[in-house]
């Protein structure tokens, strides 16, 4: 009875696979189908086709900058004129008693999904600290550590890079 179990969960899912692909099974009488009607053979056949890479890569986004505090690589420190930026915002959310901003880390390309999304986390609290610390009230922040930053998949270099690695500030109602 073990054996019949093992065999059924090794082999039943290439059965199913193979059974679901469909097989390419040689005519009754022997001959060459292909040969006498190729319409007729591929007829029958699901045909896979490449698909084709888009000619042109997206444009990459435009980032507010005044929206945004940058960091540099592996940093969970903002930048030196991050101070003024979140000075703005912390007046701004301070004479809007309703207004609530969400922190969204994003980091670089490079480096694991847990750890960049470790090293979002820690940017986003610090965004946050800063923001406490000018006098915001907790309760119009929230925070989300988002990681990967999937905007610009083009993105190589180290000046587009820098860009990446940031959190920025998004609004709400």
């Amino acid at each position: 009875m073990k054996r019949i179990e093992l065999l059924l969960k090794t082999c039943l899912p290439w059965v199913a696979t193979v059974w679901l692909t469909g097989c390419a099974l040689a005519p009754a009488d022997g001959g060459n189908e292909a040969e006498a009607n190729p319409a007729k053979a591929q007829a029958g056949k699901a045909v896979a086709r490449p698909v084709a890479a888009p000619e042109r890569a997206a444009p990459p986004r435009v980032i507010d900058e005044a929206n945004n505090v940058f960091f540099a690589a592996g940093a969970v420190e903002p930048e030196r004129n991050a101070r003024d930026v979140l000075s703005r915002h912390a007046a701004r959310l301070k004479a809007q008693e309703g207004l609530v901003v969400t922190l969204v880390g994003h980091t670089d390309d490079l480096g694991s999904p847990s750890y960049n999304l470790a090293i979002a986390e820690q940017r986003v609290n610090s965004v946050y600290s800063i923001l406490r610390s000018l006098g915001v009230p907790a309760i119009q922040i929230r925070r989300y550590g988002l990681g990967r930053d999937l905007g610009d998949m083009n993105c190589k270099t180290a000046a587009c890079r820098s860009k990446m690695r940031r959190v920025e500030l998004v609004y709400e109602p």
